[in-house]
């Protein structure tokens, strides 16, 4: 019998599937190249945090995904640096890690805002996310960041971003020589995490891994790393800082306080502990761990970045925008 693929399908079913719906990416998968046998096998094996709630937080994860725009400036910015000098007038992107595609369809949503139209294949080690990626009808695929099952120069450019952490440190290397395999000659190669000395992996250290359903046992990247796994796969790499916010709007100011923490709880896993302690008390652990005043010194500042959580009036409505900053390395494949 046939390891199931995806909870419901079975790779031969996928490919059909996948065949009628999406063809450009049925052209584009290579199940038949060698280790793609063990690569299935060990997908097969693996159980996500991201698959259900009962797994660890994926059923709640995907609900905060409703609003695909709460991380909209960060993820916008990343798309910019993942689009060639050379766009063609359609820009195919890998998003490695894309769960039930939440870039694509945010960027879809916000498709004015690139010269270059953007198409998406969203893939993820999660079945569950595959399954709520390609609902969406989006084309997407169940794989491994170490172990693509695209063919070499497929995409225009490769985009690791939004649980890059959740790589183990031994499967870094080849995750990063696989999006440099996939990517055509002139390619972008985009990796963004939050670095191991900021507030963001603070907050997983200090909130998510104590009080989330699994934990967060993950190290986060530095930028001696991210330098480092460019360098290896002989890759020239600019790694930057890039301010990627939590955004939510509404209609009130209570709304968006509110709104922002049922946000930040069904994200990182942690709503049933945010219920124990209270609104207040959540604005205030949230003010302490996002506190950006230490890091942005360091990194020499930034314009424009709040230091701290806060509320505003902007267009009409109340925000409530919560300050993360990433480290993210872009690097292009030699043509």
């Amino acid at each position: 019998m046939s390891r199931p693929y995806l909870p419901s399908l079975v790779l031969r079913d996928y490919l059909h599937a996948v065949a009628a719906l999406h063809p450009h990416l049925r052209g584009m998968l290579d199940f038949g190249r060698p280790g793609a046998a063990e690569a299935l096998a060990e997908l097969a094996a693996t159980v996500s945090e991201f698959d259900t709630d009962s797994t660890g937080r994926g059923d709640s994860y995907r609900r905060a995904q409703r609003d695909t725009l709460v991380r909209w400036t960060g993820m916008r910015r990343l798309l910019e640096l993942a689009t060639p000098a050379d766009a063609e007038p359609v820009t195919l992107i890998l998003d490695v890690l894309g769960g039930d595609g939440t870039v694509a369809r945010a960027a879809s949503s916000q498709s004015a805002c690139f010269e270059s139209k953007l198409s998406f294949v969203t893939g993820d080690v999660s079945g569950h996310m595959v399954d709520r990626a390609l609902a969406h009808g989006l084309p997407a695929v169940r794989q491994a960041a170490h172990f693509l099952f695209l063919r070499d120069g497929s995409v225009d450019a490769v985009l690791l971003a939004y649980g890059t952490h959740h790589i183990p440190a031994h499967q870094r290397p080849p995750a990063v020589a696989e999006a440099a395999r996939v990517v055509r000659p002139g390619g972008r190669i985009v990796l963004h995490d939050f670095d191991e000395s900021s507030p963001m992996a603070g907050f997983f250290a200090e909130v998510v891994h104590p009080h989330a359903a699994g934990g967060h046992d993950y190290r986060h990247f530095t930028r001696a790393e991210l330098a480092g796994l460019f360098a290896d796969a002989d890759l020239p790499v600019r790694v930057v800082d890039l301010y990627d916010p939590l955004i939510v709007r509404a209609d009130t100011e209570r709304a968006a306080y509110a709104g922002m923490r049922d946000y930040v709880g069904d994200m990182y896993g942690v709503r049933d502990f945010f219920a124990t302690i209270g609104d207040d008390a959540v604005w205030r652990l949230l003010t302490h761990h996002f506190d950006h005043t230490g890091y942005l010194a360091a990194i020499g500042g930034r314009d424009g970045v709040p230091a701290r959580p806060v509320v505003y009036r902007a267009d009409g409505q109340f925000v409530a925008e919560v300050p993360r900053m990433a480290i993210v390395a872009t690097a292009t494949r030699a043509a």
